[in-house]
């Protein structure tokens, strides 16, 4: 299961990637290798002093934000993979610990170390092969619902045809069964190291019983972890000045996965030192299943480490994707509060149409500006009157967007934050705007988001990014939008919210043209933002359903080898139902501990999340860590270790006591 579902995962991406390359490679507006397809405005950027300045290409800017989109989505489909390989070389680990009995009476008897090798290695090679192969050939149908479901990796297109790149697949699948040949590594060299004599003396005889599991971290791995953020701290500025955005999403990605397994390696010493302050957050039940527990955690806690390192795993990404969601949510929010909640805005679907044609059926005492429509993207460009503009801002917009309103005049533009980042220009500075209706020089009076936006289709930073002239200096742009009227921003001074059951009975004589309020414009971003972020819902689901299928394994595996000991207990007293408390207390103790280092893990992976995302994006982005976040992981940690703990409880009661206790 753990190499089936994780070459399953990575595989269901790359077919998902290959599948949304293929379908926006023919669409100019994703593919920046391809010809402008649109005739539009042309813009040339000034200093104050007339020195020129180059701006940043539109389309090549976009298609790096989606690169790096991409390469968020290939990355975190590798947390699958890692929870699957902790999974095999777990499942090694207590394979051999389990066996050692049977493999010291084999090299007693004749057997060479090599032979016991190669006894691990060929289990190893069916594990990985099965496997893979599963993994293989289940990502298909996987790939298939996933994109039915519009599911694509930069979230701007849906796939109709699923194209399969089996080169990719099929070499994801050869290092499923290389994980699964290096999870044999360790315990093969274990079992070399085994002493034949102490292995197979009874085990109340054997000194090191109980000792000898215990792994302490080495002195490099404890290093690595605060090293690592030393580097990031320091060169983090460096980086995000001297390389282009994709470029810094790699080197930050690459120190924060190294750290991530640097934090993995810690685990099984962090459980075995902190296990027992856990214990002590778990309510008071019977007294034997918590001293066993307890006991377990002091002297084995390091067998526990691989489950609560999977959980920890999925649940800190999933704490930092929550937190990287909610930061472009409240960006959406204070956006629209100011640029597009007071108003509502009529705009045509259908050529030839205008929203002016409206006009004469609008309710009384709404206040109107009249837009031209956009200049075709990449270079959006739009005209209104300024007294019609001012008017719309003092009826419901902030003083921000009365002070903007105010400054726009012939001769002048405002820029919102969008189009000035990509321009490279501050007020003061200069546009040169040229096309078939000749050259026009604007200078920008000011750089604002707060009023001047109208509705457009296409992704959200297109929208946001856009430059107004006065109306009077619209003939620039004339011959390539609409003319004065073209689009409405209304407005009402009796409240922030128009009159909404009115304008849609003027909407249902007027077809070819809509309207759109504030409010309804906000949910739809908002929807939209979140369905860009259910590739990673899907895989980190995935990382969940291996977590706790891992889980499971770790604590059945567990209890085979402690059968006897298990046996002992039930005939010294213990009941049934307390031998499944125990198992259920250890999967609580697994839960919780993974959850709250998820929880303490998230917040510098939220951090870093939120660091990528303002230099890529160029969005205002809040870091904001709700506690009830932490509280979500914590018990969503908590209750898929108790779920995986479930049947392994069941199992706990089946053995036969007088028969485990007969070889002891």
């Amino acid at each position: 299961f753990g190499v089936a579902l994780g070459v399953a995962t990575v595989n269901v991406i790359l077919i998902l990637d290959a599948s949304t390359s293929m379908e926006e490679a023919a669409i100019w507006t994703m593919n920046p290798d391809l010809p402008v397809g649109s005739d539009t405005v042309q813009i040339e950027p000034l200093r104050r002093s007339g020195a020129p300045i180059v701006p940043e290409d539109a389309r090549e800017e976009t298609h790096e934000d989606y690169e790096v989109m991409r390469s968020a989505v290939r990355l975190g489909s590798l947390s699958a993979f890692l929870v699957g390989g902790l999974i095999v070389f777990f499942t090694f680990a207590a394979a051999v610990e389990r066996r050692k009995r049977e493999v010291a009476l084999a090299r007693s008897l004749g057997a060479t170390r090599t032979q016991v090798a190669a006894v691990l290695a060929r289990e190893a090679l069916l594990v990985g092969t099965v496997g893979a192969v599963v993994g293989l050939f289940l990502a298909v149908p996987l790939a298939f619902v996933a994109a039915r479901m519009g599911i694509t990796t930069t979230g701007r297109s849906r796939v109709a045809t699923l194209a399969i790149p089996w080169d990719e697949l099929v070499l994801v699948a050869v290092v499923g069964v290389g994980t699964a040949l290096l999870g044999a590594l360790g315990p093969a060299r274990d079992a070399f190291r085994m002493g034949i004599g102490e292995t197979l003396l009874p085990r109340f005889l054997s000194e090191r019983e109980g000792r000898g599991g215990r792994r302490r971290a080495r002195g490099t791995t404890l290093i690595a972890l605060p090293f690592m953020a030393l580097v990031y701290g320091l060169m983090r500025p460096f980086f995000r000045e001297a390389l282009p955005s994709l470029t810094f999403f790699v080197v930050e990605s690459g120190i924060v996965v190294a750290g991530f397994v640097a934090t993995i390696a810690l685990v099984p010493e962090v459980v075995r030192r902190l296990g027992s302050w856990v214990l002590r957050l778990i309510p008071e039940g019977p007294s034997a299943p918590r001293l066993l527990t307890r006991r377990r955690v002091e002297e084995r806690g390091h067998e526990l480490g691989y489950s609560v390192a999977g959980l920890m795993l999925v649940f800190s990404l999933l704490f930092a994707l929550h937190i990287a969601t909610r930061a472009l949510q409240t960006e959406i929010d204070g956006w629209a509060e100011d640029a597009v909640s007071p108003y509502a805005f009529v705009y045509p679907t259908e050529p030839g149409r205008r929203a002016d044609s409206v006009l004469p059926d609008l309710p009384e005492g709404l206040v109107i500006a009249r837009f031209t429509s956009r200049t075709p993207w990449p270079i959006s460009v739009h005209a209104v009157g300024r007294e019609e503009l001012l008017a719309v801002a003092r009826a419901a917009g902030g003083p921000d967007a009365v002070r903007v309103a105010e400054s726009l005049a012939p001769g002048k533009a405002v820029l919102s934050t969008l189009m000035a980042r990509r321009f490279k220009v501050t007020v003061g500075d200069s546009l040169i705007l040229r096309g078939e209706a000749g050259e026009k020089r604007v200078e920008v009076a000011a750089v604002s988001d707060a009023i001047g936006y109208v509705p457009m289709v296409g992704p959200y930073r297109h929208g946001k990014t856009y430059a107004v002239l006065e109306a009077a200096d619209a003939d620039v742009i004339a011959p390539y939008a609409g003319s004065v009227g073209a689009a409405l921003a209304i407005a009402d001074p009796a409240g922030r919210v128009p009159d909404w059951p009115a304008l849609v009975r003027v909407m249902k004589h007027h077809p070819g043209v809509v309207i759109a309020g504030g409010p309804d414009l906000e949910r739809i971003r908002k929807a939209g933002t979140a369905r860009d972020f259910v590739i990673f819902d899907l895989i980190l689901a995935l990382s969940a359903l291996l977590a706790a299928i891992g889980m499971a394994n770790n604590m059945i595996l567990g209890l085979r080898a402690r059968r006897r000991e298990l046996a002992l207990c039930r005939t010294l007293g213990m009941t049934t139902s307390d031998l499944r408390r125990t198992v259920l207390l250890e999967g609580v103790f697994v839960g919780a501990t993974g959850g709250l280092l998820a929880a303490a893990l998230g917040v510098p992976l939220g951090y870093a999340a939120i660091g990528a995302l303002r230099v890529v994006s160029a969005f205002d982005l809040p870091y904001d860590v709700p506690l009830s976040y932490a509280a979500m992981t914590v018990l969503g940690a908590l209750a898929t270790a108790v779920l995986a703990a479930l049947y392994p409880a069941r199992e706990a009661t089946r053995g036969r006591a007088s028969e485990s206790i007969h070889y002891e």
